[in-house]
């Protein structure tokens, strides 16, 4: 178990929710609204957990890389059109989280979204209340696996970094989580295998965030 813990820090996309069809149709309409012909099967799904630009690069062609925001900017209309009926809360979530609040935890999400996006979709499955702090990757300069979006959590919720656990199911995230000092715990709900979470050593890997309560004490 963790002990000592205030903190629980979670990634967004494939740890709280599953909005992977959504990301996936958003994306497809923004490029053929652009004429640009959707990637093969499989290839949206595998950059899930990247920044944003990073997501654009890798799908646009060479001659319109100058336009990462232009199509970062068409998403966010297009996603909030298609996300409320194709994204979910990951099973165990909703209880886990009122279980934390019930112990006075805090708790927050960190994520590669924009954070306004962020918080409206948690207020649409009506998790927002159980969430003390939002941050997304607007209110950072450098993206995960950069440190910087758990540093200015741990800052704005005044918590020490050995206070903390950040939840994730990407290396990417458990990444930023390593280089900011806090706990860390993989999470097998997401884009990445079990296998691959452990080449970062978290402290634990769990299959689903039900798991959370049994691990975590203050």
């Amino acid at each position: 178990m963790l002990s000592g813990i205030r903190l629980v820090i979670y990634d967004l996309d494939g740890t709280i929710i599953d909005s992977t069809e959504a990301i996936i149709d958003t994306f497809n309409v923004i490029l053929a609204e652009e004429g640009i012909a959707q990637p093969a099967p499989g290839i949206i799904a595998s950059l899930i957990g990247e920044p944003m630009p990073e997501i654009l690069r890798r799908l646009l062609p060479p001659d319109r890389q100058g336009d990462v925001q232009h199509f970062w900017d068409a998403y966010i209309p297009v996603y909030a059109r298609i996300s409320p009926e194709k994204t979910r809360v990951l099973p165990g979530v909703a209880e886990t989280l009122r279980t934390f609040k019930t112990r006075a935890l805090l708790q927050s999400v960190a994520t590669q979204k924009k954070c306004a996006v962020a918080t409206r979709v948690l207020g649409e499955l009506g998790l927002l209340g159980d969430i003390d702090l939002v941050c997304g990757i607007d209110d950072v300069v450098h993206p995960k696996p950069a440190p910087d979006i758990v540093e200015l959590t741990l800052k704005r919720l005044g918590v020490k970094p050995s206070e903390a656990v950040m939840i994730d199911d990407t290396t990417i995230g458990l990444s930023a989580g390593k280089n900011a000092g806090v706990h860390t715990i993989g999470v097998t709900t997401g884009t990445h295998s079990r296998e691959k979470l452990l080449t970062l050593d978290p402290d634990y890997i769990i299959d689903g965030l039900d798991e959370l309560p049994s691990l975590i004490v203050p």
